[in-house]
Order: structure tokens, then sequence, then C-alpha cells
């Protein structure tokens, strides 16, 4: 059952609610399940390797430690920065 209130209302034309549908569609990023997976992948190996470099540098009497620094943080940078440029979470 309708209201005075209800009828009286200006309604919407039929084609704005067509192109609110369309936008709403293009806003959302097409998202590829092999991508974001290797994303993960990625991420993952940063922190694991992030953590082996820290536990083998604190367990093991290594002449060279910077060395093993260098190398690591290289390698965690390079894998964590790829992984988040493929993945598509981004903040709305």
């Amino acid at each position: 059952m309708t209201t005075r209130r209800e009828k009286s209302k200006p309604q919407k034309p039929q084609q704005n609610k067509q192109q609110e549908a369309a936008e709403a569609t293009e806003q959302k990023p097409i998202v590829n399940p092999r991508k974001e997976k290797f994303a993960d992948f990625l991420i993952d190996v940063a922190k694991y390797v992030l953590t082996g470099v820290v536990i083998t540098s604190l367990f093991n009497d290594v002449t060279d430690k910077t060395t093993i620094y260098l190398v690591g943080l290289g390698v965690v940078c390079l894998t964590l920065l790829l992984g988040l440029s493929l993945t598509s979470k981004r903040k709305d």
C-alpha cells in the first residue's frame, strides 16, 4: 500500500537507473585468481626469507653478516613489492 508522500515523490527515469547500474559494474576490478595466488605466494616468500635471515644470523656463527643482511633485505623488498603490486586489494 502506498501513501500520499510516496505518490508525490518524483520518480527517477528508467534511464538513470540503467546508467547507475552500469557505473556500479564498471567500478569493480576484474580479479584474476592466478594473479592473486601468485601475489600471496610472493608476500609469503618475503616473510619466510626475512625469518630465515634473522634466525640464521642469530644461531650460526656467520663471518660476513652484512652480506647476508643486504642480500636478504634485497630479496625481501623485491618479492614484497612485486607481490603487493600484483594484488588488487585496494582501499575503497
